[in-house]
Parts: structure tokens; sequence; C-alpha cells
């Protein structure tokens, strides 16, 4: 039980099978289909809403909790574990709307909790392994914070305008730049952004979009052009949805 919820994996050399990819995409997209094909049954059901609602953000809860406790029972809080990563901060969101249905929370995390998990899952952590919690709390995770804003793109026909993704994109901005500040000081790499070099991305895809401060600019450039596409997809959705 101890190895189970152990956040490191035990064996070092362990990649991520295919399966292990695949089966948690396989059932966001059952998910989503389930979601859509129900949509008008659970709208006309104030009580199946709100179950569905608070099962998800109870889920979700407890097994960002229980990461969290495992977390920092095991190495203190530090600077280095902090609940800053975007999915981190969209995770927290969507457990919030989930009981509160607010709009605003809701333009935000269409967009930073529909693109970050879908980023993860198709690029989840090589040494996750079903065989430990970590994995079920990733997926598990990520998956909520597609699912949410979803749910509410389907059930209660939130949409966001052009003004809207301007807001986000200011606001995202704001806590980006913050969130660079700090990476420079403590030498972190939350929400991947950095300044003077690509030390923040190591690991990650967007460590080849540059270096030097050439990353930095190429990193707005990318997030903006995503923002953009991505309000562009989801303006055409909204036909659908109804």
């Amino acid at each position: 039980m101890n190895k189970f919820f152990s956040l490191n994996s035990i064996d070092v050399n362990y990649k991520i099978t295919l399966l292990e990819r695949i089966i948690p995409i396989f059932i966001l997209i059952l998910l989503i289909i389930a979601l859509y094909l129900n949509k008008n049954k659970i709208r006309n059901n104030k009580l199946l809403d709100k179950r569905f609602r608070y099962y998800c953000g109870i889920i979700s809860l407890i097994f960002l909790s229980i990461y969290y406790i495992l977390e920092w029972s095991t190495n203190g809080i530090t600077v280095f574990n902090l609940p800053l990563h975007i999915c981190f901060v969209s995770n927290i969101l969507c457990i919030i709307l989930c009981f509160n249905k607010n709009k605003k929370i809701f333009n935000f995390v269409v967009f930073t909790g529909i693109l970050g998990g879908l980023s993860s899952l198709l690029a989840p952590d090589l040494g996750l392994s079903f065989k430990y919690f970590r994995y079920y709390q990733f997926m598990i995770c990520h998956i909520s914070i597609i699912i949410i804003p979803v749910y509410f793109m389907f059930i209660y026909k939130y949409s966001v305008t052009i003004k809207d993704t301007f807001k986000i994109i200011i606001i995202t901005e704001i806590l980006g730049l913050s969130l660079g500040i700090f990476n420079e000081i403590y030498n972190t790499n939350y929400m991947f952004v950095s300044f003077t070099s690509n030390e923040a991305a190591k690991g990650s895809i967007l460590s080849y979009i540059g270096e030097g401060s050439s990353y930095f600019i190429n990193l707005q450039a990318l997030f903006l052009a995503i923002m953009l596409l991505w309000y562009s997809i989801l303006k055409r959705s909204y036909k659908l949805i109804k």
C-alpha cells in the first residue's frame, strides 16, 4: 500500500505504456459523447445536474487533496511544489465551478482547463504507471479540467465572446508574468515562463521553441495564437451544442 501511494516510481527505468496513455483519452471521449447525447435529459433534470456537478467536484477535490497531502508530508511545502502550475490552478477553479456555476470562472477554465488538460493527456509524465496513485490522480484531475468546462458548455450553454477571450488572455498574461518573476528568483518552472532562457521548459516540447530571450518572445506568440485559434473552434462548436 505504501508503494502504491509513492509519488515516485519505484522502477526508475519504467516508461508509461501506450495502453496507459490511450485508456484515459478513450474514457474522456466516451464521457464527452455521453454528455452530448444526454444533454437535454440533464438540462431538464435539476437533481441529475446537481449530482453530476457535485460528484465531479468532490472526486477532483479528493484526488487533488490526497496528492498534496502526500507531496507535502513527504517533501514539505517548498517553492517547488506549490499548486501554481496552470493545470493545478484550473483544477481548483473547476472544483469551485462545480458548486457555484460562476460564468467568469468558466471563461477562464474553458481555455486553461481544456487546453492544459489536453496537452497533458497527450504528452503525460513518462514515469507514470498504473501501479501507483500518481497515475490515477494525474489522469482523473486532467480529465476533470476538460470535462467540467465541456459540461457547462453542453448543459448550461455557457459560451465565450471575443471580449471574454481577450480578458482571459490579459489575466493569464498577468499570472504568467508574475510566475515568470517567481521562476527567475527561485529557479522554478511554473507555467513554463522564463525571461532569459528556456530553463523553465526543460523536459517539455516547449524547450524547442527557442533559447535565451527569444524563448519568451516565441512563447508569447504561441500562447496568443493558440488562444485565438481555440476561441475560433469554440465559436464554431456552439452551433452543434444547441
